[in-house]
């Protein structure tokens, strides 16, 4: 491309000075000659002209744009080529761009709300014509002079992608403002896309940086694809919580969950700013969440309220799962979480701990039901009904939080969407090849390995279902399962009335007291004996289990054992006095880098 073309005469126009630059194009300020009018003219790069067929398909969309009247939308005046240089002439908008004016000073609510309702009724007005921008942002929505709206570039951002073929490793322009569907060659691009770009653009405007940031053009593909949009109230909590509400639905990741139109968009923006609930905020008439509306915030409490009746199980080898609280002193959790552990104890975040019994299983739900052996004193009753089970279907989209104990060392929340519901008898799951007899809410947020058994919850604290790691495609796309709560729920009505305790057998499982054969395998099965919860003088032996003081064989295994030497481990440790004291990821206790478990609890040492 030339360096400047100051002084020349493009089209009819004479170019007076360059306005700005982007990566494939240049704009200029021109004069028209034959009429006497300032104009803007868009000059595309020349390496685009290596593909032979660029110029019909640019020909194509600036016709169809021009045929775009309306007054928020930029009137095209000619177009063409001048020495092998695509260009546009369009009017001349002398207010300049709405980046730069958020860049130079605050942008109120009230003067965001007017300016995206304008660009709301432009992109209706396209979309109605079967016209989808493709590029929306600041940069291309102009300003004149008392701050109207019009909107530029249609129909660029189209041809020019086709013509470097938008892929992972190529894209053009900036990634910031693409939709998650953009990212997938296979999807059916619609109007959705400027939706998504329109929020976008508000989030900028009101805090000065897109919601997905990154190091590299890949990390912001995959923030809009797999990340959960951030809270517009962290950055700016002096702005109506309820801005979260329009941004959250503006920039769901399914297309489908978007506003149906801009001037939806507009007009709950419009709510908020005037100090009304935005519609999307009022839920579907008869449904059970309709009890109150859903804001932002209320992520945060209903993590907070669900946090105490969120426990984590642990058994005598160490292993552990997560669980959720119910009444009457029950906890519900999956099968593989419990299954076969001729012992268990329930920790709440307090940190008290009571040992439990296993009083239902159903394998082919993999559901369980414990049974406290004592009611919790360090928690009321009111802090353990933070958890609101109801069977009531999720809407796709619907933002969602799991909490759980990735890998078993601590409490934690991870976030992400409803996707699908897959029924009994759907497709096996991929990978495993799974069809359990339950409904299982299919889900992005991250389900590790401890998080079975815990919650995933909504805005609202309403029971979405209970992970289920144990059919999570190896964390493959974030992609996890949960057993619905429709199924949790009847699993629970149908052993209301359970009290019997089942025992472990050696075939890994638990049946009711006496069984010869394991009503699942028709095998020879022996009881276990029952290992009762590690007391505070239990003995870490070489087994790798915790047990009381003593000892020559393992309750568990029945293989000789012998207690680890602790003045050998002291001994040790004294040695590398100049070793730092490493920290028990399990209960926090300090103890010398030399053990291999922590003195404390018996966890061994985490590997790095």
């Amino acid at each position: 491309m030339l360096d400047s073309l100051n002084g020349r005469v493009v089209g009819g126009c004479r170019v007076i000075q360059q306005l700005g630059k982007g990566g494939m194009s240049t704009i200029y300020l021109a004069r028209q000659v034959s009429v006497g009018r300032d104009v803007a003219i868009k000059v595309l790069s020349p390496s685009l002209l290596s593909d032979e067929t660029f110029m019909e398909r640019f020909t194509r969309e600036v016709e169809t744009t021009a045929q775009l009247q309306h007054p928020r939308i930029i009137p095209i005046y000619d177009y063409g080529q001048y020495e092998s240089l695509p260009y546009i002439v369009m009017a001349y908008i002398r207010g300049g761009t709405l980046d730069y004016l958020f860049k130079r000073e605050p942008v109120n609510l009230s003067l965001t709300s007017h300016i995206v309702s304008q660009v709301a009724e432009a992109l209706d007005f396209a979309h109605e014509q079967g016209v989808i921008h493709r590029d929306v942002k600041p940069s291309n929505i102009l300003l004149d002079c008392s701050k109207n709206a019009i909107l530029t570039d249609f129909g660029v951002a189209r041809v020019i992608s086709e013509t470097q073929h938008l892929t992972r490793d190529s894209i053009v322009g900036t990634p910031f403002y693409i939709a998650p569907e953009m990212l997938n060659e296979s999807s059916l691009l619609t109007s959705a896309v400027d939706i998504y770009a329109l929020g976008v653009t508000i989030y900028q405007i009101l805090t000065g940086t897109p919601p997905f940031v990154g190091q590299s053009t890949a990390q912001i593909m995959w923030a809009h694809v797999n990340a959960p949009v951030p809270l517009l109230v962290e950055t700016r909590p002096d702005l109506p919580a309820d801005l979260d509400v329009v941004l959250q639905k503006a920039l769901a990741k399914l297309p489908a969950s978007r506003y149906a139109t801009a001037g939806e968009l507009a007009a709950d923006l419009a709510a908020v700013v005037a100090g009304r609930v935005p519609k999307t905020g009022q839920l579907v008439s008869g449904s059970a969440r309709t009890e109150r509306p859903l804001h932002a915030l209320d992520f945060q409490d209903a993590v907070h309220r669900a946090l105490n009746q969120v426990v984590k199980i642990s058994r005598p080898d160490s292993s552990t799962g997560s669980g959720v609280y119910i009444a009457g002193d029950r906890v519900i959790t999956c099968v593989h979480v419990v299954d076969g552990a001729p012992g268990l104890y329930v920790r709440f975040h307090t940190g008290e701990q009571i040992e439990a019994d296993v009083i239902a299983t159903d394998n082919c739900l993999d559901l369980a039901l414990l049974q406290l052996r004592s009611t919790p004193t360090t928690l009321t009753a009111e802090q353990l009904d933070g958890i609101v089970f109801y069977d009531d279907p999720v809407e796709p989209g619907e933002d969602l939080v799991a909490i759980g104990h990735p890998l078993g060392l601590d409490w934690s929340v991870t976030g992400g969407h409803y996707n699908a519901l897959r029924r009994p008898g759907e497709d096996p799951l991929p990978h495993f090849g799974i069809v359990l007899a339950a409904s299982l809410v299919q889900v992005d947020v991250v389900i590790n390995a401890g998080n079975s058994g815990g919650p995933i919850i909504d805005a609202a604290g309403h029971l979405i279902g209970i992970a289920d790691s144990i059919i999570n495609p190896a964390l493959a796309n974030n992609v996890g399962f949960a057993i619905a709560c429709r199924t949790v729920l009847a699993f629970l009505q149908e052993h209301q009335d359970a009290t019997e305790k089942l025992v472990a057998y050696n075939c890994a499982h638990h049946h009711a007291e006496g069984e010869r054969y394991c009503p699942l395998t028709g095998k020879p099965i022996h009881r276990l004996d029952s290992v009762p919860m590690p007391t505070t003088d239990s003995v870490y032996y070489s087994c790798g289990h915790l047990h009381e003081p003593g000892l020559t064989y393992c309750p568990l295994t029945g293989k000789p054992v012998y207690e680890i030497d602790k003045a050998r481990e002291n001994r040790d440790s004294a040695v590398q006095t100049s070793a730092p004291s490493a920290v028990c990821t399990n209960c926090g206790a300090s103890y010398s880098v030399a053990a291999e478990v922590c003195p404390k609890c018996g966890k061994p040492k985490r590997k790095v």
